[in-house]
């Protein structure tokens, strides 16, 4: 089981941070070097949140069980994020509607893609938080 501190947790943790930092460059900057911008900014940050959860999160699954509820809700917010992906990936604007007030910055610069990297940095810092609670309340 992941500890605060064990390697596999800070793993996942960098992982994570590193997703969140790819998200709020996405968010504040018209285009980022190898990704560029919109669909390819939000792949980047699904695929690194993805290797982190992998990494510090569902890992735990056989650990501690598949039906215990951190495990449950994460996969649960895991099957949310991949509906949020597919959404800003294929322009789905219907979906991502309700969150498009809560973005950050110029509503005319305002993307389908963009939409989706705000909630899907939003999902994994709280999937984060719950890998945290779990990790700090281990035995």
């Amino acid at each position: 089981m992941a500890k605060t501190f064990d390697a596999t947790f800070l793993a996942g943790s960098v992982l994570v941070i590193a997703a969140l930092v790819v998200a709020a460059l996405a968010l504040t900057r018209d285009e980022l070097p190898l990704v560029g911008t919109g669909v390819g900014a939000l792949l980047a940050v699904a695929a690194i949140g993805m290797a982190g959860c992998a990494i510090g999160g569902i890992s735990q699954a056989p650990v501690v069980g598949w039906t215990t509820p951190t495990i449950v809700l994460g996969i649960v917010l895991g099957a949310i994020a991949l509906v949020i992906v597919a959404a800003g990936a294929f322009g789905w604007s219907g979906i991502l509607q309700p969150i498009a007030q809560f973005v950050p910055g110029n509503a005319a610069t305002l993307t389908p893609a963009r939409t989706a990297v705000f909630a899907l940095a939003v999902l994994i810092a709280v999937k984060w938080l719950i890998g945290i609670a779990m990790a700090a309340t281990a035995r």
